[in-house]
């Protein structure tokens, strides 16, 4: 494994941090061949280059055929390792859009809560691995939205503390990965509760989401409101240890994330993702994750500000 640290002046940034920590593994992330060693999903090999997104890609990106993707990559069902290659949702949606754009993609395992400043430091292209569009994001960056998502509560096995909702947090401890929306979404509720009158909410932050939701099994904390396609992985593969709570709330977007000062690749990408709903791909891709309600009528651009 590697880790690089990249700092910004502070100044240059609306965030309350300066540093970008991007972790990875140099077998996984960048094989000799050049871009990231996906498991490979075989109905994507009949998809075909899209010649008018490919004609819209910035020079720089359609020259050297490589687009850089941060994204973490341990979060089962969108980005993870499996027998020492990268697959999942969001891998599903990479190899396709290597396909459609016909260009090469090496992913870098970069944290939440340093995605944005890798698209602002140019250190990435773009972010993408369950990365939720919110109207506070897109006074940073701009998203390409191509899939559907909503929140769901996860707790132990029982709900011994009988947590439904979000509004059942006040007094109990919640966590996420840092600069997560998961955590963002504690801290609003712990908000509430204090307006309420009832006690905050014990907000939790890990480094990644297996620290969270190993947290959840050790009994270390209480609640975890996350994407429901990762809290059913994670009840299915807790061995009996945790189990969904409620109903989803929070629904929203997933994007592909990008600095505003780059509308050509914003352009391509749109192009891109709507050649991959064209094409058949999208279905495909969440039929196999049996997520098939995430599919959305057609990619766009700054949907939660669209559409509010």
């Amino acid at each position: 494994m590697f880790t690089k640290k990249l700092c910004i002046p502070a100044a240059a940034m609306s965030l309350s941090f300066a540093c970008l920590v991007l972790q990875g593994a140099h077998a996984a992330d960048a094989p000799a061949g050049g871009g990231t060693e996906f498991l490979a999903t075989d109905f994507l090999s009949t998809l075909k280059p899209d010649q008018d997104a490919i004609n819209a890609l910035p020079p720089d990106i359609k020259s050297r055929k490589t687009l850089t993707i941060g994204g973490e990559t341990t979060l089962a069902p969108y980005l993870f390792r499996q027998d020492g290659k990268i697959t999942g949702i969001e891998a599903d949606f990479m190899q396709a859009l290597e396909k459609v754009l016909d260009v090469k993609i090496n992913v870098i395992n970069t944290g939440f809560s340093s995605m944005i400043i890798g698209l602002l430091s140019k250190r990435v292209d773009v972010a993408m691995s369950d990365f939720s569009d919110t109207v506070e994001r897109e006074q940073q960056v701009d998203f390409v939205d191509y899939t559907k998502t909503g929140q769901m509560l996860i707790v132990a096995k029982g709900n011994p503390l009988n947590i439904h909702s979000v509004a059942d947090l006040c007094g109990h401890v919640a966590a996420g990965p840092t600069g997560s929306l998961s955590v963002q979404l504690a801290d609003q509720q712990s908000a509430k509760c204090v307006a309420d009158g009832k006690k905050p909410v014990d907000v939790k932050r890990y480094p990644s989401g297996a620290d969270t939701y190993l947290a959840l099994e050790n009994g270390r904390v209480d609640a975890s409101g996350i994407d429901y396609a990762i809290a059913a992985h994670q009840a299915k593969a807790s061995n009996g240890k945790l189990e969904l709570a409620g109903e989803l709330f929070a629904l929203g977007y997933h994007g592909a994330a990008l600095p505003k000062d780059n509308p050509q690749l914003r352009d391509a990408l749109l192009k891109a993702f709507q050649s991959i709903y064209k094409q058949g791909a999208a279905e495909k891709i969440l039929a196999k994750w049996d997520v098939s309600q995430m599919i959305m009528d057609t990619p766009a651009i700054n949907a939660m500000t669209a559409h509010k």
